[in-house]
Protein backbone atom coordinates (compact mmCIF):
# COMPACT_ATOMS: atom_id res chain seq x y z
CA UNK A 1 0.00 0.00 0.00
CA UNK A 2 1.38 3.41 -0.78
CA UNK A 3 2.31 5.10 2.56
CA UNK A 4 2.31 8.93 2.91
CA UNK A 5 3.19 10.06 6.14
CA UNK A 6 1.11 11.69 8.83
CA UNK A 7 2.02 15.38 7.84
CA UNK A 8 2.08 14.77 3.91
CA UNK A 9 -2.25 14.36 4.20
CA UNK A 10 -3.54 17.38 4.24
CA UNK A 11 -1.62 18.45 1.66
CA UNK A 12 -2.53 15.79 -0.45
CA UNK A 13 -6.50 15.99 -0.32
CA UNK A 14 -6.01 20.07 -0.51
CA UNK A 15 -3.66 19.32 -3.79
CA UNK A 16 -6.72 16.67 -4.88
CA UNK A 17 -9.83 18.48 -4.22
CA UNK A 18 -9.17 22.21 -4.52
CA UNK A 19 -7.81 22.33 -7.74
CA UNK A 20 -8.64 25.16 -9.84
CA UNK A 21 -10.04 22.55 -12.37
CA UNK A 22 -12.08 21.30 -9.33
CA UNK A 23 -13.18 24.74 -7.69
CA UNK A 24 -14.18 26.84 -11.27
CA UNK A 25 -15.75 23.41 -13.31
CA UNK A 26 -19.26 24.42 -12.92
CA UNK A 27 -20.24 20.62 -13.76
CA UNK A 28 -18.01 19.43 -10.46
CA UNK A 29 -19.26 16.49 -8.70
CA UNK A 30 -17.75 15.59 -4.95
CA UNK A 31 -18.45 12.55 -3.34
CA UNK A 32 -17.24 9.83 -1.22
CA UNK A 33 -17.38 7.37 1.53
CA UNK A 34 -16.38 7.13 5.30
CA UNK A 35 -16.11 3.18 6.26
CA UNK A 36 -15.33 1.69 9.88
CA UNK A 37 -13.95 -1.60 10.34
CA UNK A 38 -12.91 -4.48 12.58
CA UNK A 39 -10.64 -7.84 11.69
CA UNK A 40 -10.47 -10.32 13.66
CA UNK A 41 -7.38 -13.14 13.22
CA UNK A 42 -6.90 -16.84 14.39
CA UNK A 43 -3.41 -17.94 14.08
CA UNK A 44 -3.21 -21.20 12.90
CA UNK A 45 -1.18 -23.19 15.31
CA UNK A 46 0.79 -25.88 13.32
CA UNK A 47 1.35 -23.27 10.53
CA UNK A 48 5.16 -23.77 9.60
CA UNK A 49 5.37 -19.58 10.87
CA UNK A 50 3.69 -20.84 13.87
CA UNK A 51 6.46 -23.44 14.42
CA UNK A 52 8.93 -20.93 13.58
CA UNK A 53 7.91 -18.53 16.12
CA UNK A 54 8.06 -21.07 18.40
CA UNK A 55 11.97 -22.10 18.15
CA UNK A 56 12.80 -18.33 17.14
CA UNK A 57 10.43 -15.99 19.81
CA UNK A 58 9.40 -12.74 18.22
CA UNK A 59 10.69 -13.84 14.67
CA UNK A 60 7.13 -12.94 13.40
CA UNK A 61 4.61 -10.54 15.13
CA UNK A 62 0.88 -10.92 13.99
CA UNK A 63 -1.78 -9.04 15.28
CA UNK A 64 -5.48 -10.61 16.26
CA UNK A 65 -7.09 -7.88 16.27
CA UNK A 66 -7.01 -4.71 13.77
CA UNK A 67 -9.21 -1.54 13.61
CA UNK A 68 -9.51 0.79 10.49
CA UNK A 69 -11.28 4.06 9.72
CA UNK A 70 -11.15 5.07 6.29
CA UNK A 71 -12.17 8.01 4.03
CA UNK A 72 -12.63 7.86 0.41
CA UNK A 73 -12.84 11.16 -1.85
CA UNK A 74 -13.75 11.27 -5.33
CA UNK A 75 -14.23 14.43 -7.51
CA UNK A 76 -14.14 14.83 -10.99
CA UNK A 77 -14.91 17.78 -13.27
CA UNK A 78 -13.65 19.25 -16.58
CA UNK A 79 -12.30 15.96 -17.86
CA UNK A 80 -10.35 14.98 -14.29
CA UNK A 81 -10.88 12.91 -12.39
CA UNK A 82 -9.56 11.74 -8.54
CA UNK A 83 -10.03 9.12 -6.05
CA UNK A 84 -8.11 9.56 -3.07
CA UNK A 85 -8.02 7.79 0.84
CA UNK A 86 -6.64 8.65 3.82
CA UNK A 87 -6.54 5.72 6.53
CA UNK A 88 -6.02 5.15 10.12
CA UNK A 89 -5.12 1.73 11.57
CA UNK A 90 -5.55 0.60 15.20
CA UNK A 91 -4.16 -2.89 16.04
CA UNK A 92 -4.67 -4.77 19.92
CA UNK A 93 -1.69 -3.55 21.11
CA UNK A 94 -2.85 0.32 20.94
CA UNK A 95 -0.05 0.78 18.03
CA UNK A 96 -1.41 3.24 15.61
CA UNK A 97 -0.79 3.87 12.17
CA UNK A 98 -1.88 6.60 9.38
CA UNK A 99 -1.83 6.53 5.64
CA UNK A 100 -3.08 8.35 2.50
CA UNK A 101 -2.74 7.07 -1.09
CA UNK A 102 -4.19 8.26 -4.47
CA UNK A 103 -6.36 5.72 -5.93
CA UNK A 104 -7.15 7.58 -9.15
CA UNK A 105 -5.97 10.88 -10.65
CA UNK A 106 -6.42 11.19 -14.57
CA UNK A 107 -7.55 13.48 -17.21
CA UNK A 108 -9.60 12.88 -20.17
CA UNK A 109 -10.81 14.17 -23.44
CA UNK A 110 -12.31 13.35 -26.71
CA UNK A 111 -14.27 13.68 -29.73
CA UNK A 112 -16.91 11.43 -30.66
CA UNK A 113 -15.68 7.64 -31.16
CA UNK A 114 -12.02 8.37 -29.89
CA UNK A 115 -10.80 9.20 -26.34
CA UNK A 116 -7.63 9.80 -24.69
CA UNK A 117 -6.81 9.42 -20.90
CA UNK A 118 -3.43 10.00 -19.04
CA UNK A 119 -2.36 9.76 -15.42
CA UNK A 120 -2.58 7.40 -12.64
CA UNK A 121 -6.29 4.97 -13.98
CA UNK A 122 -7.32 1.86 -12.96
CA UNK A 123 -8.19 -0.19 -16.26
CA UNK A 124 -9.83 -3.23 -15.28
CA UNK A 125 -10.44 -6.03 -18.24
CA UNK A 126 -12.01 -9.50 -18.68
CA UNK A 127 -14.17 -11.56 -17.34
CA UNK A 128 -15.49 -13.98 -14.51
CA UNK A 129 -15.74 -13.75 -10.47
CA UNK A 130 -12.88 -15.67 -9.22
CA UNK A 131 -9.60 -15.50 -11.88
CA UNK A 132 -8.94 -12.94 -14.59
CA UNK A 133 -6.11 -14.25 -16.60
CA UNK A 134 -6.66 -11.18 -18.82
CA UNK A 135 -6.62 -8.48 -16.44
CA UNK A 136 -3.36 -7.63 -17.42
CA UNK A 137 -3.29 -3.64 -16.81
CA UNK A 138 -5.27 -3.44 -12.96
CA UNK A 139 -3.75 -6.71 -11.98
CA UNK A 140 -6.44 -6.60 -9.35
CA UNK A 141 -6.41 -9.42 -6.53
CA UNK A 142 -9.86 -11.40 -7.00
CA UNK A 143 -11.65 -12.67 -4.00
CA UNK A 144 -10.58 -10.23 -1.27
CA UNK A 145 -12.99 -10.78 2.10
CA UNK A 146 -12.97 -7.01 2.52
CA UNK A 147 -13.58 -4.99 -1.55
CA UNK A 148 -11.59 -2.15 -1.74
CA UNK A 149 -10.69 0.69 -4.48
CA UNK A 150 -8.64 -0.77 -6.32
CA UNK A 151 -5.13 1.58 -6.82
CA UNK A 152 -4.23 2.39 -10.52
CA UNK A 153 -1.49 2.14 -12.38
CA UNK A 154 0.59 5.32 -14.26
CA UNK A 155 -0.48 4.94 -17.70
CA UNK A 156 -1.39 6.97 -20.92
CA UNK A 157 -4.54 5.26 -23.18
CA UNK A 158 -6.14 5.62 -26.40
CA UNK A 159 -9.53 3.99 -26.96
CA UNK A 160 -11.72 4.12 -30.08
CA UNK A 161 -15.73 3.16 -29.82
CA UNK A 162 -18.33 2.14 -32.01
CA UNK A 163 -21.63 1.05 -31.44
CA UNK A 164 -20.55 -2.86 -31.05
CA UNK A 165 -17.09 -2.58 -31.30
CA UNK A 166 -13.60 -0.71 -29.25
CA UNK A 167 -10.23 -0.70 -28.96
CA UNK A 168 -7.64 0.57 -26.51
CA UNK A 169 -4.17 0.61 -26.34
CA UNK A 170 -2.45 1.41 -22.99
CA UNK A 171 1.30 2.62 -22.04
CA UNK A 172 1.77 1.14 -18.72
CA UNK A 173 4.05 2.96 -16.19
CA UNK A 174 5.77 4.98 -18.90
CA UNK A 175 8.09 6.18 -16.40
CA UNK A 176 9.26 3.48 -15.16
CA UNK A 177 12.14 1.83 -17.63
CA UNK A 178 14.74 1.19 -15.17
CA UNK A 179 12.63 -0.88 -12.07
CA UNK A 180 13.72 -4.27 -11.24
CA UNK A 181 9.48 -5.20 -9.98
CA UNK A 182 7.88 -6.84 -12.36
CA UNK A 183 4.53 -5.61 -11.07
CA UNK A 184 5.76 -1.91 -11.73
CA UNK A 185 7.52 -2.69 -15.49
CA UNK A 186 7.03 -0.42 -18.38
CA UNK A 187 4.37 -2.25 -20.67
CA UNK A 188 2.31 -1.75 -23.62
CA UNK A 189 -1.21 -3.62 -23.41
CA UNK A 190 -4.35 -3.79 -25.94
CA UNK A 191 -7.52 -4.77 -25.88
CA UNK A 192 -9.92 -5.37 -28.68
CA UNK A 193 -13.88 -6.02 -27.88
CA UNK A 194 -16.96 -6.96 -29.93
CA UNK A 195 -20.25 -7.64 -29.11
CA UNK A 196 -22.31 -9.97 -31.62
CA UNK A 197 -25.71 -10.73 -30.34
CA UNK A 198 -25.65 -12.51 -27.13
CA UNK A 199 -22.03 -13.10 -27.26
CA UNK A 200 -19.26 -10.46 -26.15
CA UNK A 201 -15.63 -11.43 -27.35
CA UNK A 202 -12.22 -10.59 -25.82
CA UNK A 203 -8.62 -10.11 -27.69
CA UNK A 204 -6.00 -8.79 -25.40
CA UNK A 205 -2.27 -8.49 -26.13
CA UNK A 206 0.99 -7.07 -23.71
CA UNK A 207 4.57 -6.86 -24.34
CA UNK A 208 6.70 -6.25 -20.78
CA UNK A 209 10.02 -4.75 -20.76
CA UNK A 210 11.19 -7.89 -18.68
CA UNK A 211 8.12 -10.06 -18.52
CA UNK A 212 7.99 -10.38 -22.38
CA UNK A 213 4.92 -11.04 -24.37
CA UNK A 214 1.58 -12.34 -23.97
CA UNK A 215 -1.63 -13.20 -25.93
CA UNK A 216 -5.21 -13.82 -24.73
CA UNK A 217 -8.64 -14.39 -25.55
CA UNK A 218 -12.25 -14.12 -23.55
CA UNK A 219 -15.56 -14.69 -24.52
CA UNK A 220 -19.09 -14.09 -22.26
CA UNK A 221 -22.59 -15.55 -23.65
CA UNK A 222 -25.45 -14.72 -22.34
CA UNK A 223 -27.64 -18.10 -23.00
CA UNK A 224 -30.49 -17.51 -21.64
CA UNK A 225 -32.23 -14.80 -19.10
CA UNK A 226 -30.88 -16.69 -16.83
CA UNK A 227 -27.74 -17.99 -17.49
CA UNK A 228 -24.06 -16.29 -18.35
CA UNK A 229 -21.27 -18.51 -19.90
CA UNK A 230 -17.44 -17.37 -20.04
CA UNK A 231 -14.24 -18.22 -20.15
CA UNK A 232 -10.43 -16.78 -20.56
CA UNK A 233 -7.87 -17.92 -21.78
CA UNK A 234 -3.47 -16.12 -21.68
CA UNK A 235 -0.52 -17.78 -23.08
CA UNK A 236 2.78 -15.96 -21.60
CA UNK A 237 6.01 -16.04 -22.69
CA UNK A 238 7.66 -16.07 -19.63
CA UNK A 239 6.68 -15.49 -16.03
CA UNK A 240 8.52 -14.48 -13.05
CA UNK A 241 7.80 -15.10 -9.44
CA UNK A 242 9.36 -17.13 -6.18
CA UNK A 243 10.85 -20.60 -6.33
CA UNK A 244 12.68 -22.54 -4.50
CA UNK A 245 16.95 -22.00 -5.28
CA UNK A 246 18.78 -24.90 -6.45
CA UNK A 247 21.08 -25.46 -3.26
CA UNK A 248 20.22 -28.41 -1.68
CA UNK A 249 21.32 -27.68 2.12
CA UNK A 250 19.08 -27.92 4.68
CA UNK A 251 19.75 -25.04 6.79
CA UNK A 252 20.47 -21.54 4.82
CA UNK A 253 21.84 -18.08 5.57
CA UNK A 254 19.52 -15.99 3.11
CA UNK A 255 15.91 -16.94 2.16
CA UNK A 256 15.91 -19.77 -0.51
CA UNK A 257 12.98 -18.83 -1.85
CA UNK A 258 14.02 -16.41 -5.26
CA UNK A 259 12.44 -15.09 -8.13
CA UNK A 260 13.04 -16.96 -11.00
CA UNK A 261 11.31 -17.23 -14.66
CA UNK A 262 9.02 -19.84 -16.34
CA UNK A 263 8.93 -20.00 -20.35
CA UNK A 264 5.51 -20.96 -21.88
CA UNK A 265 2.98 -20.15 -19.66
CA UNK A 266 -0.74 -20.55 -19.75
CA UNK A 267 -3.59 -19.78 -17.93
CA UNK A 268 -7.27 -20.18 -18.15
CA UNK A 269 -10.11 -19.88 -16.47
CA UNK A 270 -14.09 -21.20 -17.69
CA UNK A 271 -17.55 -20.71 -15.81
CA UNK A 272 -20.90 -19.77 -15.35
CA UNK A 273 -23.65 -17.89 -13.33
CA UNK A 274 -26.90 -18.54 -12.80
CA UNK A 275 -29.59 -16.13 -11.68
CA UNK A 276 -33.25 -17.27 -10.59
CA UNK A 277 -36.64 -14.94 -10.52
CA UNK A 278 -35.90 -14.73 -7.07
CA UNK A 279 -32.83 -13.22 -7.40
CA UNK A 280 -31.12 -16.09 -6.22
CA UNK A 281 -27.45 -16.17 -7.98
CA UNK A 282 -25.12 -19.11 -7.96
CA UNK A 283 -21.26 -18.95 -10.11
CA UNK A 284 -19.37 -22.13 -10.63
CA UNK A 285 -15.37 -21.51 -12.03
CA UNK A 286 -12.95 -23.85 -12.77
CA UNK A 287 -9.15 -22.67 -13.47
CA UNK A 288 -5.56 -23.35 -14.06
CA UNK A 289 -2.78 -21.26 -12.98
CA UNK A 290 0.11 -21.85 -14.42
CA UNK A 291 1.98 -19.53 -12.75
CA UNK A 292 1.43 -21.17 -9.42
CA UNK A 293 3.92 -23.77 -7.78
CA UNK A 294 3.87 -27.33 -9.37
CA UNK A 295 2.41 -30.57 -7.46
CA UNK A 296 5.90 -31.23 -7.31
CA UNK A 297 7.19 -28.01 -5.83
CA UNK A 298 4.68 -28.36 -3.27
CA UNK A 299 5.97 -32.01 -2.06
CA UNK A 300 8.97 -31.10 -2.14
CA UNK A 301 7.77 -27.92 0.21
CA UNK A 302 5.83 -29.90 2.26
CA UNK A 303 8.70 -32.84 2.82
CA UNK A 304 11.43 -29.33 3.64
CA UNK A 305 8.96 -28.35 6.51
CA UNK A 306 8.60 -31.89 7.98
CA UNK A 307 12.69 -32.47 7.76
CA UNK A 308 13.36 -28.53 9.20
CA UNK A 309 11.06 -29.43 11.87
CA UNK A 310 12.60 -33.27 12.68
CA UNK A 311 16.23 -31.68 12.90
CA UNK A 312 15.79 -29.69 15.95
CA UNK A 313 15.96 -33.02 17.54
CA UNK A 314 19.71 -33.90 16.42
CA UNK A 315 20.50 -30.18 15.98
CA UNK A 316 18.82 -28.69 18.90
CA UNK A 317 21.78 -25.64 19.24
CA UNK A 318 20.52 -24.71 15.37
CA UNK A 319 17.14 -23.97 16.77
CA UNK A 320 17.04 -20.24 15.82
CA UNK A 321 18.42 -20.77 12.24
CA UNK A 322 16.04 -24.13 11.71
CA UNK A 323 13.57 -21.23 13.11
CA UNK A 324 14.68 -18.59 10.53
CA UNK A 325 14.52 -21.14 7.69
CA UNK A 326 10.94 -22.63 8.68
CA UNK A 327 9.84 -18.66 8.45
CA UNK A 328 11.18 -18.36 4.83
CA UNK A 329 9.12 -21.25 3.55
CA UNK A 330 5.94 -19.04 4.52
CA UNK A 331 7.18 -16.95 1.46
CA UNK A 332 5.99 -19.68 -1.00
CA UNK A 333 2.42 -18.65 -0.10
CA UNK A 334 3.36 -15.41 -2.12
CA UNK A 335 4.97 -16.90 -5.12
CA UNK A 336 1.33 -16.41 -7.38
CA UNK A 337 -1.72 -15.22 -7.38
CA UNK A 338 -3.03 -18.91 -6.74
CA UNK A 339 -1.51 -21.17 -4.27
CA UNK A 340 -2.56 -24.10 -6.38
CA UNK A 341 -2.66 -24.52 -10.39
CA UNK A 342 -5.75 -26.07 -10.56
CA UNK A 343 -8.90 -24.14 -8.53
CA UNK A 344 -12.66 -25.01 -8.17
CA UNK A 345 -14.59 -22.15 -7.34
CA UNK A 346 -18.43 -21.91 -6.17
CA UNK A 347 -20.51 -19.32 -4.80
CA UNK A 348 -24.40 -19.07 -3.88
CA UNK A 349 -25.66 -14.89 -3.41
CA UNK A 350 -29.50 -13.88 -2.59
CA UNK A 351 -30.76 -10.25 -3.19
CA UNK A 352 -33.64 -9.96 -0.32
CA UNK A 353 -34.77 -6.44 -0.21
CA UNK A 354 -31.61 -4.46 1.26
CA UNK A 355 -29.90 -7.95 2.51
CA UNK A 356 -27.60 -9.89 0.92
CA UNK A 357 -26.28 -13.72 2.29
CA UNK A 358 -23.74 -15.14 0.37
CA UNK A 359 -21.59 -18.09 1.10
CA UNK A 360 -18.72 -19.34 -1.12
CA UNK A 361 -15.66 -22.27 -1.60
CA UNK A 362 -12.92 -22.22 -3.10
CA UNK A 363 -11.29 -25.90 -4.04
CA UNK A 364 -7.56 -27.10 -4.73
CA UNK A 365 -8.38 -30.73 -5.87
CA UNK A 366 -4.25 -31.42 -5.96
CA UNK A 367 -4.43 -31.87 -2.28
CA UNK A 368 -8.32 -31.22 -1.01
CA UNK A 369 -7.53 -27.87 0.70
CA UNK A 370 -10.62 -25.57 0.66
CA UNK A 371 -11.37 -21.88 1.45
CA UNK A 372 -14.87 -21.16 3.24
CA UNK A 373 -16.58 -17.48 2.97
CA UNK A 374 -19.97 -16.92 4.43
CA UNK A 375 -20.86 -12.94 4.87
CA UNK A 376 -23.71 -10.79 4.94
CA UNK A 377 -24.67 -7.73 4.08
CA UNK A 378 -26.92 -4.85 4.18
CA UNK A 379 -27.83 -1.85 2.04
CA UNK A 380 -29.47 1.46 2.52
CA UNK A 381 -29.88 4.72 1.01
CA UNK A 382 -26.60 5.93 2.51
CA UNK A 383 -25.29 3.04 4.69
CA UNK A 384 -24.14 -0.17 4.51
CA UNK A 385 -22.92 -2.86 6.98
CA UNK A 386 -21.36 -5.86 6.15
CA UNK A 387 -19.99 -9.00 8.06
CA UNK A 388 -17.88 -11.79 7.44
CA UNK A 389 -16.20 -15.11 8.49
CA UNK A 390 -13.42 -16.87 6.03
CA UNK A 391 -11.94 -19.86 6.96
CA UNK A 392 -8.71 -22.39 5.59
CA UNK A 393 -8.87 -26.09 5.78
CA UNK A 394 -7.98 -29.37 4.24
CA UNK A 395 -5.65 -32.40 5.05
CA UNK A 396 -2.94 -31.56 6.75
CA UNK A 397 -0.48 -31.42 4.20
CA UNK A 398 -3.01 -29.52 2.12
CA UNK A 399 -1.51 -25.88 1.80
CA UNK A 400 -4.13 -23.96 2.86
CA UNK A 401 -4.56 -25.88 5.65
CA UNK A 402 -1.19 -24.38 6.69
CA UNK A 403 -1.53 -20.62 6.23
CA UNK A 404 -0.43 -18.31 8.88
CA UNK A 405 -3.87 -18.04 9.74
CA UNK A 406 -7.08 -20.27 9.93
CA UNK A 407 -9.99 -17.90 10.06
CA UNK A 408 -10.72 -14.41 9.64
CA UNK A 409 -13.26 -12.37 10.36
CA UNK A 410 -14.56 -8.61 9.72
CA UNK A 411 -17.42 -6.16 10.62
CA UNK A 412 -18.01 -2.40 8.02
CA UNK A 413 -19.91 -0.16 8.25
CA UNK A 414 -20.40 2.23 5.60
CA UNK A 415 -21.41 6.04 5.14
CA UNK A 416 -21.50 7.56 1.55
CA UNK A 417 -22.07 11.46 1.01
Amino acid sequence: MPDLKTPALATLLAALLCTPAFALAEDADFSGQMRGLVNSYNSNGTSPLAIANQLAPGLSSKNTQLGVVETELRASGKGINAVATVQGQMNDGGRTQATAWLNELYGSLGDGAWQFSAGKKTIAWDVGYGFRPNDVVAQEKRRSLISTTVIGKPLASLDYFTANTSATLVWVNPGHAATTDIADEQALAARVYHRAGGVDLHGFGRYGQKSGGSLGAATSWVATDEMEIHGSLRFMQKNTGLRMNTDTSLLQRTSPWQNNTQNNVVQAMLGANYTTESQHSFFLEAWWDGTALSGREWQDWNRRNLTLQGSVNYLPQMQQIIGYNLAWQNQALSASGNIRRKNVFARWSWQKNDWQPSLDILWTPEDNGRTITAALGWQGDRISINGGLRMYGGPSKAILAQLPDSKTAYVSATWAF
